[in-house]
């Protein structure tokens, strides 16, 4: 089987644009639909491919947790199932094929649990064998691949007409006051404080500024932030959140300040590290998007940041963290407008070399 492997790694995935898939779906019509399948049917088994051998390198004795075990399987299946796949040349093979991706998208939804509770384990109990920041490195990698192959098989979904679009025209200001929203119900509903105008005021400064992207992204992260400060704010008994959005000639940006007492240098070293969050063992399956943060309500999953920071930088973002120990943080977004940039993929940057298993 790893010959066959071996085949796949020697080449290369083909990175795509936001406004490339845009532009397809804009303009969809049977030949592109079928440009598209074959696209897909070939690009996600070498996307895999990679992940696979990163599994490989892992030390043997990380990688027999069954956890982590339980995803490389999951990503084998995949493997053989996609590029077994002959070409697909009428809309009725690609119905099939759709049934296929559909299944996979569903099957997949254990990844992100079962990473951070193999990863968590690991952490706790072989620290030594690999340090931290590899592990998160692999993490970090593994899940901008899964971000990877949903959208490219999200996007030809939507194409065949089996799902809505992932990509929403947004604006700055809409887009904040959605998630604000959210994030003050959930406050209430968690008991942090008792009515709604306990809540702190989120005061609003900037310009708005139009952009297309994949709404359940930006949404994620933005919830992630501004849930951090509602929830540092009010243990901390401040009364106010200044948020503050304006844009330049190729990204939007976002700022959202609080007082709720910082972090101590222990809690931002690690404030990007997927290890130490025991909660994941409650959780069974997760797509990391904001409608989901309902249901986990009373669970604090901790990956949060960390899973909003390979979001950002997906589609060639950043986020950032300014804290004052004692004061409150800063937390910085820039989302790109222009759709221009290739995906981040990182093929070549192996966290793990060395470390065969």
């Amino acid at each position: 089987m790893n010959k066959i492997l071996d085949n796949y790694l020697g080449q290369s995935p083909t990175p795509l644009t936001l406004r490339q898939l845009i532009f397809y779906e804009r303009h969809c019509n049977t030949e592109r639909l079928l440009k598209s399948a074959n696209y897909v049917r070939k690009e996600l088994p070498i996307r895999i491919a990679h992940r696979i051998r990163e599994f490989q390198k892992l030390p043997y004795i990380l990688g027999t947790n069954p956890h982590i075990q339980c995803v490389y399987d999951l990503y084998w299946q995949a493997f053989e199932k996609i590029r077994n796949i002959p070409e697909i040349n009428n809309r009725e093979e690609n119905e099939k094929f759709c049934k296929v991706l559909m299944e996979s998208l569903d099957v997949h939804q254990v990844v992100i649990p079962e990473l951070a509770k193999g990863i968590y384990e690991c952490e706790q109990t072989y620290q030594s064998v690999v340090a931290m920041n590899k592990l998160d490195r692999f993490m970090d990698a593994t899940l901008r691949s899964r971000i990877s192959r949903r959208v490219i098989t999200e996007h030809h979904l939507v194409l065949s007409g089996k799902k809505m679009s992932i990509f929403n025209n947004c604006t700055s200001y809409d887009t904040l006051t959605k998630c604000i929203q959210i994030v003050q119900e959930h406050a209430i509903k968690m008991g942090l404080v008792n009515q709604r105008k306990d809540l702190p005021n989120i005061i609003l400064d900037g310009r708005d500024t139009e952009f297309t992207y994949v709404s359940d992204h930006i949404e994620y992260i933005l919830y992630q932030l501004l849930s951090n400060a509602m929830r540092h704010t009010i243990e901390n008994r401040k009364q106010s959140i200044n948020v503050t959005f304006c844009s330049n000639e190729t990204d939007v940006l976002f700022r959202i300040s609080d007082q709720g007492g910082g972090m101590s240098k222990e809690t931002f070293a690690n404030v990007w590290s997927y290890g130490s969050h025991e909660n994941m063992n409650q959780i069974e399956q997760l797509e990391a998007k904001l409608d989901e943060q309902e249901r986990n309500l009373t669970i604090r999953l901790g990956i949060g940041l960390p899973m909003s920071k390979v979001y950002a930088e997906y589609w060639g973002g950043d986020i950032n963290l300014m804290t004052m120990e004692g004061y409150g943080t800063d937390a910085y977004l820039k989302i790109p407008r222009l759709g221009t940039q290739n995906e981040n993929l990182h093929n070549n940057d192996s966290p793990l070399d060395g470390a065969i298993m």
